[in-house]
């Protein structure tokens, strides 16, 4: 008994009450994170250490958008904190190296340097990958439980006599996290096997009892839900959760993160022919380890002196204007720095040896990370090894790997694709048979960043390398793999540039200079004879890339004397019947050796559209009348099915909007389309000649008459919603007094101004399509694009060769 005869006071144990445990943990855990993020951004989180993301709002609109809102999304920035969000579950998408693990855990030391949430005072940073395999999330609250426990045990360090029962602490941590007191930053949800990815995204982020009402934030790249999916799941699962993603870090964080690393115009110069490698943080970090100045890297003070990779004589207009290594310089020198940095010399030879063995062997198995969808990751065992050039000790990597190697405890993944892309480059480098790969895979689209890198590697065998590329018709690889391409021949780079000399800008803005070659340049650098082979090959089936033809029939003709600009813009392609190397090419389609005479006939059937004056454009007066003479037009916009008789490489360049064989290609640029019509023995039309086809001659507004209104079943317009192209033998209702299908709507398509080019760059397309409003499809409404131009609403149709423009002047005489 105390004296007074009082009751002995108990005292509460601290680990039963929620405010000491809460306070423990973000004391301890704020330490914890805060020594993590030191490591990796070298103590600091400012601009010159950290690029902070922006987050984009991926979520429906909660208004109807227009189809061109829907086809080219200009998301919002998230300005809001993400405690914010009112559905309480987050999932972050973004591609690999972009951050999302930095990101999360930058977030919480922000939630742990601050006042506790009244709501969520309890930030936990979760890895998924550490949950055992097949138990979906069954088993998630144990092991947070456990990570919250170990954590504020860490509390006995700093004070030994504190005497903590850890059945009273698991109490109260649970009762903490029923009454909903976590905020959980999931990490690595694309690191779980497919079936317990399913079951995570299906009972964490649709049914959502498997979280209660904690707040959530998952991490992800966007991979499949494997062979469980199913649409329903995937569409509850957008509906049920706020979804965000990074958006690329911009010019002016780029350029602050690489102060004093690399300069405006190198920075230029990455960004425009290895895109990849200045938006990904995780790559941009690469420029400053292999400078020795990575934050929170092992990397040696001193910078590392790099090969120059600029080949091209100054005057070339293939020469690039950076200063700075090609990027497989840049790897080498990073990778380099980073082992040495970490181990023994010999040792971190081996394992860069090793590691490149294992990724080239990972690439000829097909198992190739930048494509993987739903498997993903590696095991663990295809790192095994013995002695100094082991990877793997205990089950898990050795820390010399750790800056581009991750791991759950039964799988690992490279840290960016392109680290397994450089190793598999430098066993191929290596190899004295590397021909045999090249020739077997430089057609195959996912060994591209491997030949790049390799480009760069082995200096000695580009002109062989370039060789094989040209013959096997891989231009557009070996376009991509210029600006790495050290000690190659002049002859090269002029072919390849003149070959890829009209595309696309805006989707390869790296091949714009090569407008500036001359043909005569390229005859003059290379034999007749050689070139003539090479050509010959190019137009063959079996090495075909509609892409570069133009530029080939550029070549060749040139060496005729043939200007085959001035005769696609006067319309003379009588001058192609004389050339001896295409004659096979233009008989290929009425010869059933080569092309599908079936598809042939079934597309490119004709119609008649006889001779006469029609309304053209808005004049309605008679002698404002303009006169055509006979001729055939194609029934319906060209297919994907008959374009693909004459490229049988093709893929669809916009598969999301065409891909079946009866919708109109897409995608197709004015020099491909016109390309195609030779093939086909006929050529684009004029705009009077598409007009007449179209309206025929009474002046109507639309190929069916007046607009009548918007009701369906006439034309393929953004008013109905449809969202993609449709198959041309749809719509009925909406043919052209010629009997021509989809003249209104479906897709633009490409026509011809008659000796235009001298007053403007840009060609015309007429008839609507898909993306635009019924009134742009009237028969009389103009547009127009820059001809290299690949849009995922423009098409083309054909006409038949003979000129159609009729003399008004000796039309009179005769009247």
């Amino acid at each position: 008994m105390h004296p007074g005869n009082q009751s002995p006071v108990v005292q509460p144990r601290p680990e039963s009450s929620a405010e000491w445990v809460i306070g423990v943990y973000r004391k301890h855990q704020l330490a914890r994170v805060a020594s993590e993020l030191d490591a990796r951004l070298g103590g600091g989180r400012g601009k010159t250490h950290y690029i902070r993301p922006e987050l984009l709002d991926l979520n429906p609109a909660g208004f109807r958008q227009s189809i061109q809102e829907i086809v080219f999304p200009v998301p919002r920035v998230v300005h809001e904190d993400l405690l914010e969000i009112a559905k309480g579950k987050v999932l972050l998408e973004a591609g690999p190296g972009m951050g999302k693990t930095t990101f999360l855990k930058v977030y919480q030391e922000a939630l742990l340097k601050g006042e506790p949430h009244p709501y969520f005072p309890l930030p936990v940073y979760f890895h998924l990958g550490d949950l055992p395999e097949g138990s979906g999330f069954g088993m998630f609250f144990e092991a947070a439980r456990r990570r919250i426990r170990e954590t504020v045990l860490l509390e006995k360090n700093e004070n030994p006599g504190l005497d903590l029962d850890e059945r009273i602490l698991d109490g109260t941590i649970n009762a903490l996290l029923r009454g909903n007191k976590a905020i959980f930053l999931l990490d690595g949800l694309d690191q779980l096997p497919p079936e317990d990815r399913f079951l995570v995204y299906r009972e964490a982020l649709v049914e959502g009892d498997a979280l209660r009402s904690n707040f959530a934030i998952f991490a992800s790249r966007p991979v499949q839900l494997g062979p469980l999916d199913a649409g329903s799941v995937l569409r509850r699962g957008k509906e049920a959760v706020f979804r965000t993603a990074f958006q690329a870090a911009d010019e002016k964080a780029r350029r602050d993160y690489l102060k004093g690393v690399l300069g405006d115009k190198d920075l230029e110069w990455y960004q425009l022919h290895f895109p990849e490698q200045a938006t990904v943080p995780i790559l941009l970090r690469m420029f400053r380890g292999a400078a020795g100045d990575a934050p929170g890297g092992n990397a040696a003070p001193a910078p590392v002196a790099l090969d120059n990779a600029c080949s091209q004589s100054a005057s070339s207009p293939l020469a690039p204007a950076a200063l700075w290594p090609g990027r497989a310089a840049l790897y080498s020198a990073y990778f380099r720095q980073v082992l040495k940095a970490a181990d023994a010399p010999e040792r971190a030879y081996l394992r860069h040896e090793k590691l490149a063995e294992i990724s080239f062997r990972l690439m000829e198995q097909g198992r190739i990370q930048r494509f993987a969808e739903v498997e993903t990751g590696f095991e663990l065992d295809c790192l095994a090894g013995e002695g100094e050039a082991a990877l793997t000790a205990d089950g898990k990597l050795a820390p010399a790997l750790d800056e581009f190697l991750q791991q759950t405890p039964r799988r690992w993944e490279y840290r960016h694709p392109s680290f397994q892309e450089y190793f598999a480059a430098v066993k191929l480098a290596g190899d004295p048979g590397w021909q045999r790969t090249v020739r077997e895979r430089c057609r195959d689209g996912k060994w591209e960043e491997v030949f790049r890198f390799f480009a760069g590697l082995a200096p000695a065998s580009n002109d062989e390398f370039f060789e094989i590329l040209l013959d096997k018709g891989a231009l557009f690889l070996a376009g991509v793999c210029l600006p790495e391409a050290k000690n190659l021949s002049r002859d090269k780079e002029l072919m390849v540039g003149q070959f890829l000399k009209y595309q696309c800008r805006e989707r390869y803005p790296q091949f714009a200079r090569f407008r500036a070659i001359e043909t005569g340049d390229v005859l003059a650098c290379r034999d007749w004879a050689s070139l003539k082979s090479l050509i010959v090959k190019l137009l063959r089936r079996e090495k075909r890339d509609s892409r570069v033809l133009f530029g080939t029939f550029e070549l060749l003709l040139a060496h005729y004397g043939i200007d085959i600009l001035r005769a696609v813009d006067s319309l003379d392609f009588e001058c192609l019947d004389s050339v001896e190397e295409l004659r096979e090419f233009l008989g290929e389609a009425r010869d059933p050796a080569f092309a599908d005479r079936a598809v042939v006939k079934r597309w490119a059937e004709m119609v008649t559209v006889s001779s006469g004056k029609f309304i053209c454009q808005m004049e309605k007066d008679e002698e404002d009348r303009v006169g055509l003479k006979e001729y055939s037009i194609m029934k319906y916009p060209v297919v994907n099915a008959l374009y693909r008789a004459f490229d049988p490489n093709y893929d669809p360049l916009y598969p999301r909007f065409s891909s079946q064989d009866d919708q109109p290609v897409a995608g197709v640029n004015f020099y491909e389309a016109h390309v195609f019509a030779m093939w086909l023995g006929l050529r684009l039309p004029t705009e009077k000649e598409w007009e007449k086809a179209a309206r025929g001659v009474d002046g109507r507004d639309y190929p069916w008459g007046e607009a009548g209104g918007y009701q369906s079943g006439y034309a393929n317009t953004c008013d109905f919603l449809l969202g993609r192209t449709n198959p041309v033998t749809e719509y009925d209702l909406g043919v052209s007094p010629y009997g021509c299908h989809d003249m209104a709507g479906n897709v633009w398509e490409w026509c011809v101004q008659p000796n235009a080019a001298r007053y403007t760059t840009q060609k015309v397309v007429r008839g609507g399509s898909w993306l635009n409003y019924l009134v742009h499809a009237k028969c009389a409404f103009r547009n127009s694009f820059d001809p290299a131009e690949r849009h995922p609403a423009v098409g083309f149709r054909c006409v038949s060769r003979g000129r159609t423009e009729v003399d008004e002047e000796s039309d009179a005489d005769d009247e």
